[in-house]
């Protein structure tokens, strides 16, 4: 078998230039590495202002608007669980 054209001097160009870098010896005395991120998560705060911001839904009152148009909704028989039912789960 016989190979023509064959260039090597491309393929060892390429070897050079995807070659690892050995990186300098940085001082022992260094606690951080250099050219590295550093990424921290606190979760604590994120679920803090996330019940932060339910509380401050939940604590807010409705208006008067909203409420004569749920008495209206569900009077009589309209509403959809029966006062039954409620009173069992709350006894249960």
């Amino acid at each position: 078998m016989e190979i023509n054209n064959l260039q090597l001097n491309s393929i060892s160009a390429y070897k050079k230039l995807n070659k690892p870098v050995s990186s300098k010896k940085s001082d022992s005395s260094s606690k951080e590495k250099a050219n590295t991120d550093k990424v921290e998560f606190d979760f604590g705060r994120s679920l803090a202002a996330a019940q932060a911001g339910a509380a401050a839904r939940v604590n807010a009152s409705a208006s008067n608007d909203r409420l004569e148009e749920l008495a209206r909704k569900y009077a009589g028989d309209n509403c959809p669980v029966s006062a039954e039912a409620v009173a069992a789960a709350i006894v249960a």
